[in-house]
């Protein structure tokens, strides 16, 4: 639950609602209606143009570590059926959800982690960026966005790159490859939030997916790697 007092509500007055969004503290840049954009900490406009790229008409999508709601908006105005944002961070619910509200854009929004995600169902489009990357069970977060997913997995995390990578497939960098099943490097971060994480390789996540997905790598991303899982 969001807290007692973060009230939900709708702001009638324009000025009043400028001042609402310039006195919250915001990681994306959202842009809203009359103009209006949150002051990021971080310029995220280059996912959404990443996002249009991908057909959300009359999809089911869910959203893992939605933070104040940038991708789940832009998903319901890009066509999307119903979406769903999961978001550990309270604060970052409360925002989405007034954001929700005074922009008149039908999410649903829940304080929920990657680890509650199998929960609320299954889904046609599953956007998970820059959390994989953070949670110290990382292959249990990647089979949970398989088990989830329908159709799409749009992915943005760390993968592991070492100096000696011992892949047969001199090319598994490269966009959408065809991924040898022998090379299960990975490596061991300490996160500055999350501890001690693991990166896997691009072929483990592939292997954790197994056969019933396509991979495409679509290499570096606005933070980590971009990876899209496609069910065949």
């Amino acid at each position: 639950m969001v807290s007692q007092d973060k009230e939900i509500f709708k702001i009638e007055n324009l000025e009043e609602y400028k001042k609402w969004i310039s006195d919250q503290n915001w990681y994306q840049t959202i842009h809203l209606k009359h103009g209006l954009v949150t002051s990021g900490k971080l310029n995220t406009d280059s996912r959404i143009s990443w996002f249009d790229e991908f057909d959300f008409s009359n999809k089911t999508v869910l959203d893992i570590g939605c933070n104040s709601g940038q991708y789940s908006l832009n998903a319901k105005k890009a066509g999307a059926q119903t979406v769903v944002g999961l978001d550990i961070n309270e604060n970052r619910i409360y925002q989405a959800r007034m954001l929700a509200l005074n922009e008149g854009i039908d999410v649903d929004f829940h304080v929920a982690g990657i680890d509650d995600a199998t929960d609320f169902g299954k889904f046609d489009i599953v956007i998970c960026i820059a959390v994989v990357t953070e949670v110290e069970n990382v292959l249990k977060a990647l089979r949970s966005i398989r088990d989830i997913t329908k159709k799409t997995a749009i992915l943005e995390m760390e993968l592991a790159r070492p100096l000696i990578y011992v892949s047969s497939n001199k090319d598994w960098w490269k966009k959408d490859p065809k991924v040898s099943r022998r090379g299960r490097v990975a490596e061991m971060h300490r996160h500055k939030h999350a501890g001690w994480v693991m990166r896997p390789s691009l072929e483990m996540v592939l292997e954790i997916f197994g056969d019933d997905f396509k991979l495409s790598f679509l290499g570096k991303g606005l933070r980590y790697h971009r990876i899209v899982l496609n069910r065949k």
